[in-house]
């Protein structure tokens, strides 16, 4: 069995009833000025099984959004959106209205992490990646000063 690097597999693999493995994907980078509003992972179905954000500026890693896919039941009576094998992964959303956590805010240089997970038992997943579509309101550090 030939793994794609950040595969790790339980069970009996490669051809065990039980075998399961699972790709992940970790990824750095800096995110500046920024109240955070959206933010929707990029992951490719049905191997999804979520994409995680974190901002690391204090050296404890703080979750801002988990995304983890939901299945479709097929219980459309109590919910026209629920359609038997649909998949969908909710975005993560901030704001002021009643329901949402507060925005995220981000200043200068806030160090960002993304983690990915999905199945890869049977095929490789060369060219995955995990990236992140998000909307928020950039703030320079000089629109930042309160003069009292």
């Amino acid at each position: 069995m030939h793994l794609t690097p950040g595969t790790s597999c339980t069970g009996d693999c490669p051809d065990g009833p039980d075998c399961v493995c699972v790709h992940t994907i970790t990824y750095h980078w800096p995110m500046s000025n920024a109240r955070m509003l959206y933010a929707g992972g990029h992951c490719h179905a049905p191997s999804c099984i979520s994409i995680e954000l974190y901002k690391n500026d204090t050296g404890m890693p703080e979750l801002l959004c988990n995304q983890t896919t939901v299945y479709g039941k097929g219980e459309v009576s109590r919910d026209k959106y629920d359609e038997l094998g649909y998949i969908v992964l909710p975005p993560c959303l901030w704001g002021d209205d009643a329901g949402l956590d507060k925005p995220a805010w981000l200043p200068p240089n806030t160090p960002m992490f993304s983690i990915k997970r999905n199945y890869n038992t049977h095929a490789g997943h060369y060219g995955e990646m995990a990236s992140w579509q998000m909307r928020g309101v950039g703030f320079s550090a000089d629109q930042l000063r309160v003069t009292v």
